[in-house]
Order: structure tokens, then sequence, then C-alpha cells
């Protein structure tokens, strides 16, 4: 059913139906939260079904709100907005820096009010006290449950590896000629050239139009910035070392970005014109041809490019595009039954890149094909062997593995089981489940690995061959070490504080969950759509 019908279902919450005003109401309160949550408002259809979702959300909490008798009070509902806003609790929100904010992020770009701005601040308020009320099981947790759950996680750990890198057995994997060709012939499917293409191009530096860029800005740049930045939380920007920049150097960040946004959206002027001018006088009798585009740039002096060979998948340093682009080239046809004037030789508008944009047309078309071995025997040799060494690494592991329990249960040391078999333990610096990282492991989903599979194992036992992308290892447990008791002292309450908090909001959830299933009736038209 069409939701903008007169006397449309919109479902309903606790028995009571939802009005076409508060499910628009709450769809806008739902596109807010998702442009906090990613920085963007929803474009897509995948996008539009999550606000959905929340817009739901949102008339349950709003329904609970009202259920419960809880008002919320003008400074709970301040508070969330200036956290919203990203300005420090003892400082007031600028005023002047908040209309544009409501006029140009809301307004402009997002369809919203200032209504759904305090709506959505008096929810989000809302929303805790509730989280208070039905999470309070959360905060039931004791103090000597925090102090057993922080021992588990802070608890140091003594082990040693006996490590199996895929290096080390290299050098036992050259192929004879047979063994390269039935790797070959097993595999013959990843060597196969997709379908791929060849483009003409002429592009339009954003750095040629900075000057344009600069004139069109005026003396407005500064006060952009200082939008964007209020608009935005500060801790969105940041260095490349991941630090928190200064309001000043954020903002030098900010300008230089507008700059070269304004600077992109010239181009295309000059981009969009050459479009134009190369779509002059073209129809059934007079079709579109290869030679077009060189032609016209010729005689506007611009310069033509032609690509090398390459795939969807990959794409091309060439043309610097987003995906969605790139999927553009790859619909471009050299003929077609139903495109007589052969436009579709030709993106039918300009190409944005990060700092180019071109203006693109189909040069060749080629199609998949399987490479022979001997095109691809360099590669193939590769493959076979780094195949091979994974395969002889695991081997070793396994058989390792299988030897150290044996010693262990005959009462052998994990060191003497590691020396008769010729290999050496790495000792380990001591690590918990809490700690960051350590200078051993330095790929951090391998050291999160080592420390699940250590904190499982009893101490003075081996694990079993464990695979890692460079090889893998076997990992023994030698001792648990005592936690610091004074550091533990120190650190308990803000563990216990953090506990309770995160069992609390996961009580209410628990609990919000349940009531959406019991108490929320979705739109007819989401009731009435097949499932997927």
């Amino acid at each position: 059913m069409d939701r903008s019908a007169p006397g449309g279902d919109f479902g309903s919450v606790n028995g009571e139906p939802v009005t076409r005003e508060q499910y628009a109401a709450a769809q806008r309160e739902g596109k807010l939260f998702f442009r906090l949550r990613y920085g963007d408002w929803p474009a897509t259809e995948e996008q539009r079904s999550v606000v959905t979702q929340w817009a739901e959300q949102r008339l349950l909490l709003d329904a609970e709100l009202k259920e419960h008798n809880i008002n919320v009070t003008p400074e709970a509902a301040a508070r969330v907005a200036k956290q919203i806003l990203g300005v420090p609790p003892e400082q007031a929100i600028a005023m002047d820096k908040f209309g544009d904010f409501v006029q140009n992020e809301l307004g402009r770009k997002g369809g919203l009010s200032l209504d759904d701005f305090n709506r959505f601040a008096v929810h989000q308020a809302g929303q805790e006290y509730l989280v208070a009320l039905f999470g309070m099981s959360g905060k039931l947790i004791t103090s000597n449950e925090a102090e057993f759950f922080y021992r588990r996680e802070n608890q140091p750990m003594v082990t040693e590896r006996i490590l199996f890198p895929t290096a080390n057995y290299y050098p036992k994997t050259a192929p004879t000629q047979q063994e390269l060709e039935d790797f070959y012939n097993k595999h013959a499917a990843d060597y196969r050239l997709p379908d791929r293409i060849q483009v003409d191009y002429v592009a339009f530096p954003m750095t040629n139009y900075y000057a344009r860029a600069d004139k069109s800005l005026g003396t407005n740049l500064n006060d952009r910035a200082d939008q964007v930045y209020m608009s935005e939380s500060p801790e969105a920007f940041k260095d490349e070392k991941g630090k928190q920049l200064t309001p000043e150097a954020a903002k030098v960040e900010i300008k230089e970005k507008i700059r070269q946004i304004t600077a992109l959206t010239e181009a295309r002027k000059d981009a969009n014109a050459l479009v134009n001018d190369l779509s002059a006088h073209h129809d059934d009798d007079h079709p579109f041809t290869k030679d077009d585009l060189p032609q016209l740039a010729k005689s506007k002096g611009l310069e033509v490019e032609t690509t090398e060979p390459f795939d969807e998948k990959s794409g091309t340093t060439n043309i610097a595009v987003p995906p969605r682009a790139l999927h553009v080239l790859f619909s471009l046809r050299e003929s077609d039954p139903d495109d007589k004037e052969h436009s579709l030789l030709y993106a039918p508008s300009p190409l944005v890149g990060e700092s180019n944009v071109f203006v693109v047309g189909l040069q060749k078309q080629i199609p998949s094909r399987l490479q022979t071995l001997a095109e691809v025997r360099e590669q193939v040799v590769r493959d076979y062997r780094q195949s091979k060494a994974e395969e002889l690494a695991k081997e070793a592991g396994e058989k390792f593995a299988a030897a150290v329990q044996a010693g262990l249960a005959e009462g052998k040391s994990f060191d003497a089981v590691g020396a008769s078999e010729n290999l050496t333990p790495q000792t380990v610096t001591a690590f918990s489940l809490n700690t960051p990282s350590i200078l051993e492991v330095t790929n951090r989903t391998d050291f999160v690995q080592l420390q699940e599979i250590s904190f499982g194992l009893l101490t003075g036992n081996a694990s079993k061959f464990i695979p890692t992308e460079d090889g893998g290892y076997v990992v023994y447990l030698k001792e648990r070490l005592d936690v610091d008791e004074a550091k533990m002292r120190e650190e308990l309450p803000a563990f216990l504080a953090k506990m309770r908090g995160q069992r609390q909001i996961a009580a209410f959830e628990e609990w919000f969950g349940h009531q959406l299933q019991l108490h929320l009736v979705p739109p007819a038209s989401e009731r009435n759509s097949p499932v997927g």
C-alpha cells in the first residue's frame, strides 16, 4: 500500500494506530539518526531501509515515554543537543552557528526542520531515562563480580611458541614440469583474463581550476569552514596518526577540502560543455564514432589519452574514479541493436574522481579468455610454490603439535620436545586478554587469536597447530602470573562503572527488542512485502 495515499495504513504501536504525521516525523528522525551515525544523509534504497527501521523504533520509544509518564526536561534535551553539536557541557551553543547548521545542514541537505532536531534531542534524552529504568538489572553487578572479571581480563600469561613460517619451506618447493602442469590444470580458472576494455579520455585536473574556485568562493571561505566544523563532532577531525586536530588545524583542512570540491565543480562545468559539444549533431542517421572525441578535443586544444586494457574489478590508474563509475564504463558498447545512434560509445556525463573530471569514450572491448600456461608460467610457479610451502608448513606444524602432546604426557618439557625436532621456541612478552599489542606479533588479528587460544589453555599445556597468513605456530602456556593488586585496586572503581554501564545498556536493549516484537506492527506495505 502506498504510504502517501490518504488514509494509508502506517502500522500501530501498543494497539494505537500510527498517524501519517507521526510516521513522517519518525522517518525524519531516522534520517537524522543516520546522518549522525554515518556522517552523511541516506541516499540509497538500502540506506532508506535502515532509516525506516530506526523510524519504527522511534515510534515505539515515543510511545514508551508516554506509557511511563516520562517527561524530558529542557535541561536534559539541551544537554543532548550539545552532545550532538560537539559543544562542551560548560559552554553555550553559539546561536549564529547553530542557525547556519539548522538552515544548511538540516534544512538544505537533510530536508529537516528545527522542530525535528528538537524532537530528536528530546527522544534521545528520554531513551537515557528508559535505559536507567529498564536497564537497572545491569547495575546489580557487585564489586566481587567486577573483581573476578578484572582478574580474568588482566592476568598476565607467559607463553612460548614454535613458529612454522611458510618462507622456511619455500626452498623445498621447486616444481617439476608435470607438477606445474597439474597445478595449472586444477586452477586454470584463476588465470582467466576477465572482460576488459580500453577507453579514450580527456582529463580536467582539479589543480587547473583553483584560480576559478578562489574567485567563486570569494571571502566566504572562513564562514563556510566554521559551519562545517560546527556541524561535526570535534572528534571527527584527526591527523594521519589518529590524533584529534585543534579547531584551527581542522578548519585549515576543511577550507582546503572546500576549495578542492569547488575546483572540481568548475572542472565539471568545462567537462559538461565538452560532452554537450560531443553530443551535438548526432542521431540515427549520423551516429557516433570512436573518432568523435579525438577530433573534437583536437579542435579545442585538449589532449586525448588512451588507457591500457583493464577489468572492472581492478580498474585503471589512468582514470581514478569510484567503482560505480567503472560500472558505467563497462556498460559502454561498440554496437547495440537498440542503439542505432551508437551513443553507448560514450559515457553520458563526465566521471568525477578525487582530483580529476573525465570525459570518456570506448576505444576497444576485449572479451574474457583463458591464458595459456606459457603466458602465465611465472605466476603459476609463484602460486604453486606458495601453496606447496603452506602445505609443508602445515604438515610440519601438525606433526610437531602431535609430538608435543605425546611428549608432555610423558613428562617432557615443551623446550625438550622442540629440541628433539631441532626447533627453538620463541619467548613471547607476557600478555593478558586486555593487552593491546606486543612486539613479537605485529598483526592485530593474529595477536587476538594468540590471546584467545592461550587463555583457553591449561597451564603446562600446548595448543594444536594454529595456521596464520604467513605459516602458523604451536603455543605453550608456561604459567599465569599474579595480577598487580595495587593497580587493580586503583582501576577497579572505573572498571566496575564501565561494566555496569555496559550491562545496563544490554539489559535495556533486550527489553526494548522484546517490546518491538510485542507492541509494534509495521505499515501494511511492509507487512505485505515479499520476504527475501
